[in-house]
């Protein structure tokens, strides 16, 4: 059991993320915060795991109680035998190159026998299915793998308490069902799972309670049968996502295309150096000029690699890129194209928000800034350093310096990571309005409630390979049905 009395705490900073929380989390509870981003979910999961106060510093209050005892005097060390803890991202938490290795590190540091360690890294893969993870180069396994390799070395320590920060992020919808029955899995062996989620159509049949923040404070409860009376209308009004993605509306705008306009890709290949195997071999495409165009696919399919091509970041990539009938290089590409990517984190290189706004257009006006950081809602951060931005602060602000960049034609590698419901509505409105101003808008997305608010055109891309490129209207609409439902 876990019990939080009168819990308060600021950063060095000294910003309040955490506002007098009391709360009682019971054991074998599978429980969902969520909320705004910057609400403080990731702030209460360090509470749990011991983050806070042995490794982010700040002003803590109140008292946390885990299963009897305060963590004022359990050591991390203690804690972290209790509980196993996925970030929202993954890779933050590897030690290890092999995926093999990495499962047992935990465990190893623990001082458990080999033999014991060996026998709960095949038992844990086996029963979770996820044998083909083993002994893999990590650097070569796609997001979605690295998310499950991280809950599978959850598995050979046998935590009581599971952590999870916005696990779903960035994954294709075969891989949230994997996930959706690894959580099934610890509940019906009594874990207490505490989950960190904007989205939550796969949660919402599983979670014992959800728990909505607002500003560092506990704002609404709902166990799950309340949680399962609220409509999408209410869950909206409250800034949060849907709960069933099957009764979102359907496509309510067809915005006008000119066939004559449009981005030619002629024999768009790719593979990497030394390998004989190609990574893309999607042939003769386009893209349409004022228009957003979702590339889809599951994990692993080459949607992130095409757009690195595009971009002109992959130096072998064979094909021609064809523009007013001018064929743009790779240098005339990274000129003129602007790539927000999954990992946003690794393109926020300045000391503040205004700075980091300048690197794309050191021209802006101060009044310039702070409408662009209005329009994506972070200008209360504007004097915090970027890497201490949220997750999905972050992503806000990496594509508030794509729109000031001024180029044409614009990269989004899931741009709704880590975004709440108000949010991902506002980042539809935006590219809605990018497209209607003639900017090329490519769409790189898991999302299927963000697609269907912007996307005109879709392509499909399965190993490599194209499947398909159709116009999203009503008629094309259950063609995604099999990559976003069932």
């Amino acid at each position: 059991m876990i019990e939080l009395k009168h819990v308060s705490f600021s950063y060095e900073n000294g910003t309040p993320s955490l506002r007098d929380i009391d709360l009682l989390i019971s054991s074998g509870e599978v429980i969902c915060f969520t909320g705004a981003s910057g609400c403080g979910k990731t702030t209460l999961l360090r509470l749990f795991n011991g983050l806070i106060p042995y490794f982010f510093n700040g002003k803590l209050t109140g008292e946390i109680i885990i299963n009897g005892m305060s963590t004022q005097t359990q050591s991390i060390y203690d804690l972290s035998q209790q509980t196993g803890s996925v970030f929202q991202n993954p890779r933050a938490q590897f030690f290890c190159l092999n995926s093999t290795s990495e499962m047992a590190f935990e465990a190893e540091n623990y001082g458990y026998h080999p033999q014991y360690i060996t026998e709960q890294i095949r038992k844990g893969t086996t029963d979770l299915n996820l044998s083909h993870l083993l002994d893999r180069d990590i650097f070569k396994l796609s997001g979605g793998e690295k998310q499950l390799l991280a809950c599978a070395t959850i598995e050979v320590c046998q935590h009581d308490i599971i952590i999870l920060d916005e696990p779903s992020s960035n994954l294709d919808h075969e891989t949230i069902k994997k996930l959706k029955q690894l959580i099934l899995r610890w509940k019906q062996a009594g874990k207490t799972v505490i989950i960190a989620e904007h989205r939550l159509y796969y949660l919402y049949d599983i979670v014992n309670r959800l728990v909505v923040m607002e500003q560092g404070a506990v704002a609404h409860s709902y166990t799950s049968a309340e949680l399962k009376q609220l409509t999408q209308t209410q869950l909206a009004g409250l800034g949060l996502r849907a709960t069933r993605l099957d009764l979102l509306p359907g496509k309510s705008h067809q915005r006008h295309i000119d066939s004559e306009n449009r981005l030619q890709l002629n024999e768009f290949n790719f593979k990497y150096k030394k390998q004989d195997k190609t990574t893309l071999q999607l042939g003769d495409l386009s893209l349409a000029r004022g228009a957003v165009t979702a590339i889809v696919g599951h994990n692993g399919a080459g949607k992130s690699t095409f757009a690195r091509c595009l971009c002109g970041l992959e130096r072998h990539f064979k094909g021609t890129v064809v523009e007013a009938q001018l064929t743009l290089k790779r240098k005339a590409r990274l000129k003129n194209v602007f790539m927000v990517f999954q990992d946003v984190h690794r393109q926020l290189f300045a000391e503040d928000l205004e700075e980091e706004l300048r690197l794309s257009d050191e021209t802006l006006t101060a009044e310039e800034i702070q409408h662009n950081l209005e329009t994506f809602n972070i200008a209360h951060q504007s004097d915090t350093h970027p890497l201490a931005l949220s997750g999905g602060q972050q992503q806000r602000l990496a594509v508030a310096s794509a729109v000031v960049s001024n180029r044409k034609i614009l990269i989004f590698d899931e741009p709704s990571s880590g975004l709440d419901g108000a949010n991902m509505r506002q980042m539809a409105a935006l590219l809605n309005r990018l497209a209607d101003k003639g900017y090329t808008i490519v769409l790189i997305t898991h999302d299927y409630e963000l697609l269907m608010a912007c996307t005109d055109e879709v392509i499909e891309i399965a190993h490599g390979q194209l499947v398909a490129q159709f116009v999203l209207n009503s008629e094309n609409e259950m063609r995604l049905a099999p990559l976003f439902i069932n």
